[in-house]
């Protein structure tokens, strides 16, 4: 019986150990459910920004479409009239044209010259009108120009962005399935733990039964010893007391004195 209670002590022990890894455990699978919570929840971060970015780069991509919309027929009509213009006559012309017009209101002239004046002045007049429209056309060209700059510059600011969030978000998926898979073997392991304490309680409730078995046939056979004891003691004494008897009648027969247990003794029909 005492190499079972001992046994049954050992299986209370390696319950103990498995309850303190068990309680391990359940920490770490703790940690690791917080820690997955947080890579989530950055992971669902990083995806809004995509898809941020993603609506905001389609839409500077739409301004420089339309700018280039824009942009386009002004080139187009620019290549057809800048041939032959000077951007910096502007100024030569229009004092040309203030002198000559000055000189057909104020001078005498012939109308030889006169004609020719007005002529020069026509000239003067059409090469400025396309001088100031090839100056507006580059004006807005230009304009245009930095405008889709700008929309480019923040095309650029995006797709830095969206290297700097992939890195991270490549980082946090590896980081996710690495924490995944460690908590899934730790939900193993900790499931066969649970497997073994259940095992183990069986084995200690068989113990249990066991040993109550084995003391109750302790208490039955140190109970019948006792009752062979008792049995025992009461022969004998029937023994001495038949002797004692025996010896009480023997001395009445002798006519000898006796006391009075040995008169009760020798005349006792029992």
């Amino acid at each position: 019986m005492y190499s079972l209670i001992n046994f049954r002590s050992g299986l209370i022990k390696e319950i103990q150990n498995l309850h303190i890894k068990r309680r391990n455990l359940r920490e770490e699978i703790r940690n690791l459910t917080e820690r997955i919570k947080i890579t989530r929840d950055s992971l669902n971060k990083g995806y809004q920004v995509f898809k941020d970015t993603r609506s905001t780069r389609s839409e500077n991509l739409s301004k420089i479409r339309e700018l280039r919309t824009k942009m386009n027929p002004l080139e187009e009509s620019l290549k057809k009239i800048e041939k032959n213009i000077i951007l910096r006559d502007g100024d030569n012309l229009a004092e040309r044209l203030k002198a000559a017009d000055w000189k057909l209101q104020t001078e005498k002239i012939t109308k030889e010259e006169e004609k020719n004046l007005v002529e020069t002045i026509k000239d003067l007049e059409s090469k400025l009108r396309k001088w100031k429209k090839v100056n507006t056309a580059r004006a807005e060209i230009s304009k245009l120009r930095a405008e889709m700059s700008k929309y480019k510059s923040n095309l650029d600011k995006i797709s830095r962005s969206n290297e700097s969030v992939e890195k991270e978000l490549d980082s946090g998926k590896d980081r996710l399935t690495s924490d995944v898979k460690t908590r899934d073997q730790l939900f193993k392991e900790m499931e066969e733990i649970n497997q073994d304490i259940a095992e183990l309680e069986k084995s200690i409730t068989k113990s249990d039964e066991q040993i109550t078995e084995l003391k109750n046939k302790r208490l039955i056979l140190i109970n019948d010893t006792r009752n062979i004891e008792i049995e025992t003691v009461k022969s004998k004494e029937k023994e001495m007391l038949k002797k004692a008897k025996e010896a009480a009648k023997e001395k009445v027969s002798k006519g000898e004195k006796l006391t009075f247990d040995e008169l009760k003794l020798a005349f006792d029909e029992e």
